[in-house]
C-alpha cells in the first residue's frame, strides 16, 4: 500500500458511504461481479495498480472519466475534463470535476427544484458563498409549494443575516 492507492481507496470509500440511498460494500461487489474482499482491499488502498475494477468502482459511484487518475495523484480535475464529463455522462459535478456529494446528488435527482439563491459570505468574490437550493417533493400541490416557499423566505432572511454578521465580525 502506498500513498496513492491509500488516497484513492479512502476517496472511493467516502463516496460510497456518503451515497443516498446507502450503498454497501456488498452492493458494490455484486454490481461489479467481484468478491466483497476485493472492495475492502480497494478501500484500504491495498492494490498494486489502478485496474479495471477500480475504474468500474469509480464509475459506479458516478465519478467522471479521468477522475480516478487525478484523485490518485492528489490533483484537482481540470475544467476541460469536467466539461467533457458533464457532456458525456450528464452527471452533476462540482467545479473540481468530481461528483457532488452523493446525498446532494440524490436530493437533486429525486425532488423538484422550486428556487435557488447564492448568499455571498463577504464583499469580495473570494470570501466564499453558500448555495441554497429549495426543493419540494415532485407533484406537490400548489398549497404545499406555497407553504414551502413561505418557510424558505424566513430561512433565507436568516441565512442572509448570518452572512451579514460574518462580514461585521470579519471587518471590525
Amino acid at each position: 500500500m502506498d500513498e496513492t492507492t491509500q488516497r484513492l481507496g479512502e476517496a472511493l470509500q467516502a463516496a460510497r458511504e456518503g451515497r443516498r440511498p446507502k450503498l454497501t460494500q456488498s452492493d458494490v461487489s455484486r454490481e461489479l461481479g467481484v468478491g466483497r474482499t476485493t472492495i475492502q482491499n480497494i478501500e484500504r488502498g491495498q492494490f498494486a495498480t489502478i485496474n479495471k475494477t477500480v475504474r468500474e468502482y469509480a464509475a459506479l459511484l458516478g465519478w467522471p472519466h479521468g477522475a480516478v487518475d487525478h484523485v490518485a495523484a492528489g490533483e484537482p480535475v481540470d475544467a476541460g475534463a469536467q466539461a467533457d464529463a458533464d457532456a458525456e455522462t450528464g452527471e452533476p459535478t462540482g467545479n473540481s470535476g468530481l461528483p457532488l456529494p452523493p446525498a446532494v446528488e440524490y436530493e437533486l435527482r429525486t425532488n423538484e427544484t422550486l428556487d435557488s439563491t447564492v448568499i455571498n459570505l463577504g464583499p469580495d468574490e473570494d470570501d466564499g458563498h453558500v448555495i441554497v437550493v429549495l426543493q419540494g417533493r415532485k407533484g406537490a400541490t400548489p398549497e404545499e409549494v406555497a407553504r414551502i416557499a413561505e418557510r424558505y423566505r424566513k430561512a433565507r432572511r436568516y441565512l442572509q443575516g448570518l452572512a451579514g454578521e460574518a462580514d461585521e465580525v470579519a471587518d471590525p
